[in-house]
């Protein structure tokens, strides 16, 4: 019991500064997490100033603020990152941010192969209908391996 005696000394100066240096090591550490332990620790030092816990009862509250807080986060950040998924869907994937989009074909299909411009380049594309020719629309419907756009004949609904 000697051994977390010293955590009843902690004032609130004592518990503000702890968590002043979680806020901060969230600066130089990867993640979001220490930044939980900062808030458990400033409620702490409100908390300590109103009141007196024996060394069990600070662990214990100081351990369920922790996961209180970071439970808080976890749950803001889900939400967040729910809500914001759609706008950045194709972020890495540039051929998949060609699904749905239509395009002109640049040389006629040969063997289910031919380019289309896309943008200010050529993609080779992939289709089922031998019969296209150069000028046709054609709409992205997938992607192969990455950068091969599977297409089919664009008709105007």
């Amino acid at each position: 019991m000697e051994l977390f005696n010293w955590i009843t000394e902690l004032d609130y100066l004592a518990w503000f500064t702890i968590g002043l240096i979680f806020a901060i090591s969230e600066l130089f550490v990867p993640g979001v997490y220490l930044l939980w332990f900062g808030l458990a620790s400033f409620t702490m030092g409100i908390l300590v100033h109103f009141m007196t816990f024996t060394p069990i009862e600070t662990c214990v509250i100081f351990a369920l603020l922790g996961a209180l807080y970071s439970a808080l986060g976890w749950w803001t950040y889900a939400k967040v990152l729910k809500k914001t998924s759609g706008n950045n869907k194709y972020l890495n994937d540039m051929a998949g941010a060609h699904i749905g989009k239509v395009y002109n074909l640049s040389q006629d299909v040969v063997d289910g192969r031919a380019k289309a411009k896309v943008g200010d380049s050529f993609w080779l594309i992939q289709t089922e209908n031998d019969d296209l020719k150069k000028g046709d629309k054609v709409k992205v419907i997938g992607v192969e391996d990455g950068v091969i756009l599977k297409v089919e004949k664009y008709e105007k609904k």
